[in-house]
Order: structure tokens, then sequence, then C-alpha cells
């Protein structure tokens, strides 16, 4: 009888301690939450296909066409 006062003690101790909240690291955040949000982005702010063509309009011309057009393929071979 002793023998299973003594065990179901333990065990119940044991239970106690496991179930016990864990403490917070000192920063008082938990581990698994990120501290940074991204910022909403609006649509006005994302670049248009539009935008992209008037910026190559300028930057690529008949001289230097085939330049870009070689910088443009080793971009994307190695992606």
């Amino acid at each position: 009888m002793k023998r299973l006062v003594v065990l179901s003690l333990l065990a119940l101790s044991a239970l106690a301690v496991g179930c016990e909240e864990q403490s917070q690291p000192q920063g008082g955040k938990d581990p698994g939450q990120t501290t940074a949000q991204a910022a909403p982005i609006k649509d006005e702010d994302l670049p248009t296909e539009a935008e992209f063509d008037d910026e190559a309009e300028k930057q690529i011309n008949t001289t230097n066409y085939k330049t870009e057009l070689d910088s443009l393929e080793k971009e994307i071979s190695t992606e």
C-alpha cells in the first residue's frame, strides 16, 4: 500500500512539473512569433508592363540591343 501511495505521489509530482507553464524568454515574446510584419503593398506601388516598356525604350536602342540581349540571356540562364 505504501508503495502505491509513493508511486502515485511521484507520478502526480512529475505530472505537475511537466505541465507547468513555460516561462517566456527575457524579450517577453514567444520565440515562435515573428516580430516584423510586412507592410501592405498598394496596387499603385507595383510597376506595370507599360512602365517597363517605357524604361526599356529609353535604355535599349539600335546600337546596344545586342549587348542588352546577351546580358538578359545570361541572367536567364543562371536562374
